[in-house]
């Protein structure tokens, strides 16, 4: 089954281009030219991922972002001719996975596109086991549903909180340093300037699997250095 994106943009020429792009990667894609035609679409279909514009002409892009984040799952990557460190850092805490600026290079639009397939597309997905269970202390990490049980409740994770929640455990017992966990999951050198969207991130993860989030059990803080899961 192919993965279907929905690219919302009101500039033609950008949306050509990208559907050109994309499937010529066998992605399945779906476009929008505003925001609240993005939005139906969204809740008539299911998609791996959603391509973002900011500069909509019916509704703000980063409150669109935000609201995409409250209601699904869905990555988001941010496509804007924005380039200052606010906006980015904001469309961040709203919930996009990633930001890319215009212009842009084609070949570095797909490649961001296929490090967020691999992170959270399920068909490309790497099993655990058998049955895609990852079991550690009281929680239960599924990588074919892509959902977490913890004492056999269900948290509702933002795709990058869980893709950093799989990234601890698979790296549990390692020091991580800020920019490896950043350039793994965010996949390019500028975040480095960017590394409170991690601490943000970090922090709402505790929020929903610590029993103590001032005082964490999974995930600690290593001074000067990062984050460790104990093995």
């Amino acid at each position: 089954m192919k993965c279907r994106i929905l690219v919302v943009d009101d500039d033609i020429e950008i949306l050509d281009l990208v559907k050109i792009l994309l499937k010529m990667e066998d992605f399945e894609v779906i476009t929008s030219t505003s925001g609240l035609q993005g939005l139906e679409l969204l809740k008539n279909n299911s998609y791996s991922l959603v391509i973002l514009d900011l500069g909509l002409p019916d509704i703000d892009g980063e409150q669109l972002c935000k609201l995409i984040r409250k209601q699904y799952n869905t990555p988001i990557l941010i496509l804007s001719a924005k380039e200052s460190a606010t906006n980015k850092v904001l469309c961040f805490e709203y919930g996009a996975d990633d930001y890319l600026t215009k212009p842009f290079e084609n070949i570095e639009l797909v490649a961001r596109i296929k490090a967020i397939m691999r992170r959270c597309c399920p068909e490309t997905e790497k099993d655990e086991n058998e049955d895609g269970e990852i079991h550690y202390k009281d929680l239960v990490i599924n990588t074919h549903e892509r959902n977490v049980q913890k004492n056999s409740k269900y948290i509702d994770m933002t795709p990058k909180e869980y893709d950093l929640l799989l990234y601890f455990i698979r790296n549990k017992g390692q020091t991580l340093s800020r920019d490896k966990i950043i350039k793994e999951l965010w996949g390019k050198d500028v975040l480095y300037k960017f590394s409170r969207s991690l601490d943000v991130h970090v922090q709402h993860l505790r929020q929903k699997i610590e029993d103590n989030p001032k005082n964490p059990s999974f995930i600690k803080t290593v001074s000067g250095v990062g984050y460790k899961v104990e093995s």
